[in-house]
């Protein structure tokens, strides 16, 4: 009986320790801002609608990845779309484009202007409206 029971301990030893090695490497890098390039949106809409917003953003070379783009609800009627995404720079960086696009569907319920502003600093800003009408 002791003779199993050291054993049932070194083979459980054996694989807790073993399966510390078999442990992913954490990935090194950082969360960071990406370039919103296009925001295709109408001009002009009515109340209760469905509304779609197309929005595609890019980084600039492939140490870039899992990008993600969010829109946000800052007041009543502005909005600002952002995009982010994992940068790994200690690596050599292929030179190529990483995109993603995504389309949000809004529904306004009051008649006015809606105020959309894509990226911020250091990106150029860019700004649309949306005209809602009843």
């Amino acid at each position: 009986m002791k003779r199993k029971t050291i054993l049932f301990t070194v083979i459980t030893l054996l694989l807790l320790l073993g399966g510390a090695g078999c442990e992913r490497e954490k990935e090194k890098g950082q969360l960071g801002t990406v370039f919103v390039s296009v925001v295709e949106m109408p001009s002009q809409v009515k109340v209760g609608r469905l509304v779609p917003i197309h929005v595609v953003a890019y980084a600039n070379n492939g140490c870039w990845s899992n990008l993600k783009i969010n829109l946000t609800k800052c007041q009543e009627s502005y909005y600002q779309i952002t995009a982010m995404g994992f940068y790994s720079g200690d690596l050599t960086c292929p030179d190529i484009l990483i995109g993603t696009d995504t389309t949000f569907h809004l529904i306004f319920h009051e008649a006015g202007e809606c105020y959309f502003q894509s990226n911020r600093s250091p990106f150029p800003i860019k700004y649309d409206t949306i005209m809602v009408s009843e």
